[in-house]
């Protein structure tokens, strides 16, 4: 039987194995690593309509903060049941959240971006459907997205 895990991460993880810029990926304790440099973390939600909601623990924010590699870029990817993967980039998630434990909400309406808050407020971007996993290959921005 497959896991749950295993079938929205595969999902998110295929997305960026079929992208001609991956290299090399690799499972850490604290997320993927891709390219050796650039790491994806991800949470799932089994929630077939928006909108969805992620809890983020304490351990996630732990791994999140130390990531035990150095790193180019964070990205952090939530799985949307079977509609698709907001990528977030690490600095957006710490906007969002104010560097402590909490809940991202995200939602997207037919044909739309997805929009993203958390207990500190929104991203002032939406995030378009198609961002994954291309994201995950840019050159980190210092606005948060």
């Amino acid at each position: 039987m497959i896991e749950k895990l295993e079938f929205y991460h595969g999902a998110a993880v295929v997305r960026i194995i079929e992208d001609n810029r991956c290299r090399s990926i690799s499972k850490t304790e604290h997320g993927y690593l891709v390219n050796g440099d650039r790491l994806v973390f991800l949470k799932y939600t089994t929630k077939a309509h928006s909108p969805w909601r992620f809890t983020v623990v304490e351990d996630d924010v732990e791994r999140l903060e130390n990531p035990g590699v150095e790193i180019e870029r964070c990205v952090v990817g939530f799985v949307c049941g079977g509609d698709g993967i907001c990528s977030v980039p690490l600095e957006g998630v710490k906007r969002l959240l104010g560097a402590a434990p909490g809940w991202i909400a995200v939602k997207r309406v037919f044909s739309g971006c997805y929009s993203v808050t958390g207990p500190q407020g929104k991203l002032p971007r939406k995030i378009p459907l198609n961002d994954w996993p291309a994201v995950l290959f840019e050159v980190p921005r210092t606005n948060g997205r």
